[in-house]
C-alpha cells in the first residue's frame, strides 16, 4: 500500500470549491478523483482544520532525552561496561524493561562504537619522538632488511 501524500494544489483548490457551494460530484468532475475520496479530505479539513498529515502516529520511543543522556554518561564514566548491564540500570530507574540492543542503538547514535583498540596508543612524550630503544630497535631492522 502506497503511503499518504503531503497536501497538494488540488486539494487546496478542492477546498475552495467546496466554500463556493459546489457539490461533491462537481468537484470530483472538477479535480478528476473519486466523491469519497473528495468527501473524505473534506471531512478531514473540518474535522481538524488542516490537511497536512498528523505526525506522531508511529511506535512511542521507551527511552527519552533524559534517559539516553544518562546511558551516555554512564558509558563515560566506565567505556568497558556492557549493554546488559546498562539496560538491567535503566530498568530499575525507569521502571519498565529496556533491551541492550536499545542500549547499543543509543550508543552508536552518539558515537559509541563497540570496538576495542588495536593497540595501546603512544602516550609518552619519548614513544612520540621515537626515543624510545625498541622503536629505534625496530627502525634498525627494517633499514637492515631493505635490500634496495
Amino acid at each position: 500500500m502506497e503511503n499518504r501524500k503531503e497536501t497538494t494544489i488540488e486539494e487546496r483548490k478542492l477546498i475552495k470549491l467546496s466554500n463556493e457551494g459546489n457539490s461533491l460530484r462537481n468537484i470530483a468532475k472538477v479535480v478528476g478523483q473519486n466523491v469519497n475520496c473528495i468527501q473524505k479530505i473534506l471531512q478531514k479539513f473540518k474535522k481538524t482544520g488542516m490537511l497536512a498529515n498528523t505526525e506522531g502516529r508511529g511506535r512511542k520511543k521507551i527511552m527519552n532525552s533524559i534517559t539516553e543522556r544518562r546511558v551516555i554518561h554512564q558509558v563515560k564514566i566506565d567505556p568497558k561496561i556492557s549493554a546488559p548491564k546498562i539496560a538491567a540500570s535503566t530498568c530499575n530507574t525507569l521502571g519498565r524493561s529496556v533491551s541492550a540492543e536499545t542500549v547499543r542503538r543509543v550508543l552508536r547514535k552518539a558515537g559509541y562504537n563497540g570496538r576495542v583498540a588495536r593497540k595501546k596508543p603512544l602516550t609518552a612524550v619519548d614513544d612520540i619522538n621515537g626515543d624510545d630503544k625498541t622503536v629505534k630497535q625496530r627502525n634498525s631492522y627494517a633499514l637492515s632488511l631493505d635490500l634496495f
